[in-house]
């Protein structure tokens, strides 16, 4: 069973479409080009601030995925659940990972944690 990421965060601020393409030069001085890839894989960075009992959950969460190694479901909200401010996703849940084996905090005051996470979409 895939476990699901289903934490809020305060916005999803980049989000990128990535190809892989070879490009092989020929004898001739011409190009030859080949896409390695049948679609896109999109990657989403996710801003979070947190308190001590969110920010321990989600890495217990990144651990237990032990970093980039385990995929998991996360969903792209199109808004947020309590305010309904608009976060710019489309709501469909994506099969994701971590970009990194490394997570990160920066502490403030009042046990507050901001964090930035990478996800990256994981294709059949």
């Amino acid at each position: 069973m895939t476990a699901t990421f289903n934490y809020q965060y305060k916005r999803a601020y980049q989000v990128s479409s990535q190809w892989n393409t070879i490009v092989d030069d020929v004898y001739s001085g011409g190009e030859q080009r080949r896409n390695l890839w049948t679609n896109p894989r999109r990657k989403w960075v996710l801003e979070f601030s947190k308190d001590d009992s969110d920010t321990n959950a989600i890495m217990a969460f990144f651990n237990a995925r032990k970093g980039r190694y385990e995929a998991f479901n996360w969903t792209w909200l199109a808004s947020h659940p309590v305010t309904g401010e608009n976060l710019g996703g489309d709501g469909n849940v994506y099969t994701v990972r971590f970009d990194h084996d490394e997570l990160s905090m920066e502490h403030l005051n009042m046990g507050y944690k901001n964090f930035q996470i990478t996800f990256v979409e994981v294709t059949g």
